[in-house]
């Protein structure tokens, strides 16, 4: 046997865990770029010099409960392993590239990857829906049109009556997670638009793990300090949130929740008053 076959799985080893290395340093450096971008001027300061970090709700989130206005026709939904809801943009091509790009890859039951984990009597049977989750682009552009169009060719999206931003990303994963609650699901995944999963392995991981429930996991963010300056997109006012330090949470890039844990996410929007961060949100409700 020649020495490239003996180490054929030490390699395959390596070269995951590079890309994974890669893939999180990778989301690093994103978080920094956007960090950067929206650091406040001067000019931000001054112009937001009335807000009160104590008193008031800032940046202020019009939270509701709602269902989406589009969303996938689906057959007899008995027996779904796991639904995937994909948070997406509302304007640009950019995002319409990026769900094409999803539909091509990761998100396709038909890739290799897929194929293999078919034939596998463990995975066989589980089956999983991926669906994107869309807001409104708003007036000034054809984008809400051109992605009803997308939604009625691919038969793959929800779209909500929700302006698509930053600080209502919170709404989308609300309404899509309520859309999922219908169905007899075991688990959801929610992923960015950003983000490639690979649905085999998590589909293994959970076999393996014997189906844990209740569940909650993804990639867990270290005990962090609260954002209190004006303008940075992270920044939340002491009435949303009083402690000085965030509690360990998983990234909003993609986390997992078991359906039963469903009933204590939505009873908690009347506990306390939902704000834009849904990753740090969502823990604390659990």
């Amino acid at each position: 046997m020649s020495p490239l076959k003996r180490n054929r799985k030490k390699l395959v080893v390596l070269v995951f865990l590079g890309f994974l290395v890669y893939s999180l340093s990778f989301l690093e450096r994103k978080d920094q770029r956007l960090s950067a971008r929206t650091r406040p001027t001067k000019t931000d300061v001054s112009e937001n010099s009335t807000i009160d970090m104590v008193n008031d709700y800032y940046p202020f989130v019009d939270f509701k409960l709602t269902t989406p206005r589009i969303s996938p026709t689906v057959g007899a939904m008995k027996n779904v392993f796991m639904i995937v809801l994909v948070m997406s943009g509302a304007k640009g091509n950019t995002f319409r590239e990026r769900r094409e790009a999803i539909r091509q890859t990761w998100g396709n039951q038909s890739d290799c990857e897929q194929r293999k984990a078919s034939q596998d009597e463990r995975l066989k049977h589980l089956r999983w829906l991926l669906v994107f989750v869309v807001g409104k682009a708003g007036t000034g552009t054809n984008d809400d049109i051109l992605n009803i169009a997308e939604a009625r060719q691919h038969n793959d999206m929800l779209i909500g009556n929700i302006t698509d931003n930053y600080i209502n990303l919170i709404l989308k994963v609300y309404m899509g997670l309520l859309w999922a609650s219908k169905f007899d699901v075991k688990y959801t995944l929610k992923a960015d638009d950003d983000v490639y999963a690979r649905i085999p392995r998590l589909l293994e991981y959970f076999v393996n793990a014997k189906f844990p429930r209740p569940f909650y996991g993804g990639l867990i963010y270290p005990r962090s300090k609260v954002h209190r300056k004006i303008g940075v997109k992270w920044t939340i006012s002491y009435k949303y949130y009083g402690e000085t330090n965030f509690p360990r949470f998983s990234r909003g890039p993609f986390y997992i929740l078991s359906s039963d844990v469903f009933e204590k996410l939505f009873n908690y929007v009347y506990v306390r008053k939902p704000f834009h961060l849904e990753d740090v949100y969502h823990y604390m409700s659990l």
